[in-house]
């Protein structure tokens, strides 16, 4: 059986960041406060997580984190999906965010809050965080070059679509959000 793993950052009104936070937020900090995700976290951000480490990154990253809220999850999709451009990008056989994580590396990656490209975000923090996002998709063309080998080395299944839309879609995503007023939702999904 095959898997297709699903990164979706969706900007949503704040009245909405408000009723999906109490459910998603809580899930989100124990992960990243648990011992296992600082010490998981701790040791990639050394760079002692690459290519042969692939099952701890996807075990510290938890792609089924949000699976037993995916139900409101694609309410929230379906309600807001025909407002505006977002990011999407799906795999089969992968996880997108994780492959973003480790195309850019432990430093640019961690300016994305949240937990491996689960967050929901008040409006103020999207835009406090929109500079450093920017700052960490700034990609000259060899780092964009290099980028996209690193993120085929982990994704081999990822269309070019799927791929670029990790790099070319997330910082006017986050971009709109700010400039509306919004709030954004990121989320790993690997529906049933």
């Amino acid at each position: 059986m095959s898997i297709t793993g699903y990164w979706v950052v969706m900007p949503v009104p704040a009245s909405v960041i408000d009723e999906v936070v109490p459910v998603l937020g809580p899930l989100i900090a124990a992960q990243a406060a648990s011992d296992a995700g600082r010490r998981g976290l701790e040791r990639w951000l050394r760079g002692g997580l690459d290519l042969p480490d692939v099952l701890e990154l996807h075990d510290l990253a938890a792609p089924y984190l949000l699976d037993d809220h995916l139900d409101l999850l694609f309410e929230v999709w379906g309600a807001y999906e025909k407002a505006d451009r977002f990011l999407k990008s799906a795999c089969r056989k992968g996880y997108p965010a994780i492959g973003m994580a480790y195309a850019l590396g432990p430093e640019r990656f961690s300016a994305v809050p949240g937990w491996f490209g689960d967050f929901v975000l008040t409006p103020h923090e999207v835009r406090a965080a929109l500079p450093a996002v920017e700052a960490a998709l700034a990609l000259d063309p060899a780092e964009r070059a290099a980028a996209d080998r690193r993120l085929h080395e982990l994704l081999d299944e990822a269309s070019e679509e799927n791929a670029a839309a990790l790099f070319d879609d997330l910082v006017p995503t986050w971009r709109r959000a700010a400039d509306t007023g919004q709030g954004l939702i990121g989320a790993q999904a690997i529906p049933c």
